[in-house]
């Protein structure tokens, strides 16, 4: 069987379909209530992703490998990176991210030195994944601050706040973007500070990832990115243990 272009757009559109199907069907992580849920909803989305990864890599290993052997070797081939592949698609479960104010518009005046005549302005001061070497199927904790700034008589503004993370793909020699969540949150120019949570699947791969934390608003945006390191055998801190039955949601 050789490569055919037409194959391949067909083959890329059910992928494409079967992604498609699975989001519409997972849980609203803002209707979770209840621990049983949230683990439900997590099982239930890395189950469809996963299948989703071996399909998809089965169909790509026959069309490129000229027989099915080939499907075979495409679908055990995602192994680890197909894994935190479907974990990133159900990020939203797996995290969580809050802000509030914890200070003005003159303070954070005072600390930019912010002049209306530079118009939008979206810093992130200081942003930090703590512990940042953790075991599959533990935690890290996200803490953040940053201050949106806007000319006088911007009463209120819309504020995007991105978490991501990335995977060191060790078969490639790259960084693999795993997945993204974006709440969008109403807030006035100031000051603020942003708290979360990282969960680990047990079965996610070892190695090297980068966690990041974004702020836009009015076409401006500032990311800041920092590693995380994933290994068996590493211990669990005390701020890990007392933060892990803890689980907030958005």
């Amino acid at each position: 069987m050789k490569f055919s272009h037409p194959r391949a757009v067909i083959l890329c559109l059910i992928v494409v379909f079967m992604c498609a199907s699975c989001a519409s069907v997972l849980t609203d992580p803002n209707t979770i209530t209840t621990e049983q849920e949230r683990v439900a909803a997590r099982n239930k989305c890395m189950v469809m992703y996963t299948g989703v990864g071996a399909i998809g890599g089965a169909l790509v290993g026959g069309l490129i490998g000229g027989n099915w052997t080939g499907a075979g070797i495409g679908a055990a081939a995602g192994g680890a990176i197909g894994f935190a592949l479907a974990w990133g698609k159900c990020l939203s479960l797996y995290s969580t991210l809050k802000s509030q104010p914890v200070g003005s518009y003159q303070d954070a005046t005072q600390q930019a030195k912010y002049n209306p005549s530079q118009g939008t302005v979206t810093k992130i001061q200081n942003f930090s994944v703590s512990p940042d070497a953790v075991q599959p199927g533990g935690s890290t904790n996200l803490n953040g601050s940053y201050y949106v700034m806007a000319p006088d008589g911007a009463k209120e503004m819309k504020v995007t706040e991105s978490r991501q993370v990335k995977y060191f793909d060790p078969s490639k020699k790259q960084w693999t973007d795993l997945g993204q969540v974006d709440q969008e949150i109403t807030a006035k120019p100031g000051l603020r500070k942003a708290d979360g949570n990282f969960d680990l699947p047990k079965d996610v791969p070892e190695g090297k990832y980068k966690v990041g934390f974004k702020v836009a608003s009015a076409g401006k945006e500032d990311m800041v990115e920092k590693d995380l390191t994933v290994k068996k055998g590493t211990a669990m801190n005390s701020t890990e243990v007392a933060s892990a039955p803890s689980c907030y949601y958005r």
